[in-house]
């Protein structure tokens, strides 16, 4: 194989980083698609404003330091792929998955976490959204469900951004791919 003929990372990788971060950079250059389609989706005010778009944020850890929200120790090290703040106290987690599905323990963190948020004598915004995204082929337990108020598949984002379509596609695609190395 020569050095003109290997492959792309964006045609190989199967990190959900990858993929989440080329949201986050779809999103900070043009939020209106995914805004207007969140509104749908959720049933908020049709004049609701994207505030500030998070990645990975590691939102009880940096918060706490900066006083803005109550040290919670057994979560300062959960990350949310993607963070939505809205106007109108909403925040909007994206939890996003791309080869595999969601787990019960990374829901009931997700589940707390909000509740921790909405229960906070300092945080301000007590209107917590979690959305799902996942591969259209993924068929969520009703139990997994229950969890969410909102599923995007990455078919939809490819849709909703369509100058990144093949990286979301691709994200869509290999939901269960475990092929063998050679």
């Amino acid at each position: 194989m020569s050095k003109s003929t290997l492959p792309k990372w964006a045609t190989i990788s199967r990190e959900e980083r990858f993929f989440t971060s080329t949201l986050f950079h779809d999103m900070q250059s043009n939020y209106k698609p995914i805004l207007s389609n969140i509104i749908q989706k959720l049933v908020l005010p049709i004049q609701t404003e994207m505030l500030d778009i998070g990645y990975e944020v590691c939102f009880f850890r940096d918060l706490t330091i900066k006083g803005l929200v109550e040290r919670q120790r057994a979560m300062e090290k959960q990350t949310f792929d993607l963070m939505l703040t809205l106007s109108g106290e909403h925040i909007v987690i994206i939890e996003a998955k791309a080869q595999q599905g969601f787990h019960s323990e990374q829901m009931e963190m997700l589940k707390e976490a909000k509740m921790l948020m909405i229960a906070s004598a300092i945080w301000p915004f007590k209107k917590v959204h979690l959305i799902a995204l996942c591969s259209s082929k993924y068929r969520p337990s009703k139990n997994t469900q229950k969890y969410f108020e909102a599923f995007y598949t990455w078919t939809e984002i490819s849709q909703l951004y369509p100058d990144n379509s093949i990286i979301y596609n691709r994200a869509d695609s290999i939901y269960s791919d475990k092929r063998k190395p050679i």
